[in-house]
């Protein structure tokens, strides 16, 4: 379309094209396929074991396949992972494995985004106040206790 033409479309109130709508279309329909993909995945494998990190260095992995819980407590400036015994330190988060998944159930943190995160099977579980990141993998299984 050259710049009569244009000029013509926009005097009797044409402000978009056929081409334009058919653009329009297209990214609309990118954005809801990153938008799904964002939320569902993309349809991999669930993991079979996790890791708790603390400050980016791996303290712990265990298998997703037996139900435990096990407790994440900062102790001397140093994180550590241990079977839960019911009585929590200072600075702590419950992990729970559970049917495959694991979660944070009960944090010391002051938001608690950790707790809000759920139970998961894939992706990374993050508590930021306390340095914490909870990572599904695939491959490694076993556990460090």
């Amino acid at each position: 379309m050259n710049r009569e033409e244009k000029i013509e479309h926009i005097r009797k109130g044409k402000f978009f094209a056929w081409g334009d709508a058919a653009v329009f279309a297209a990214a609309f329909l990118l954005i809801a396929v990153f938008t799904l993909f964002a939320f569902f995945g993309f349809g991999g494998a669930p993991a079979d074991s996790f890791s708790v990190y603390y400050n980016n260095e791996k303290i712990f992995t265990a298998s997703l396949s037996e139900g435990a819980v096990y407790e994440f407590y900062i102790e001397g400036g140093q994180g550590y992972v241990r079977p839960y015994e019911g009585s929590p330190h200072e600075e702590y988060n419950i992990i729970e494995v559970s049917g495959g998944k694991v979660g944070v159930r009960e944090a010391s943190c002051s938001d608690h985004v950790c707790v809000l995160f759920g139970a998961t099977d894939s992706g990374e579980i993050n508590c930021l106040p306390h340095g914490m990141r909870i990572a599904a993998e695939r491959g490694e299984g076993g556990t460090d206790i």
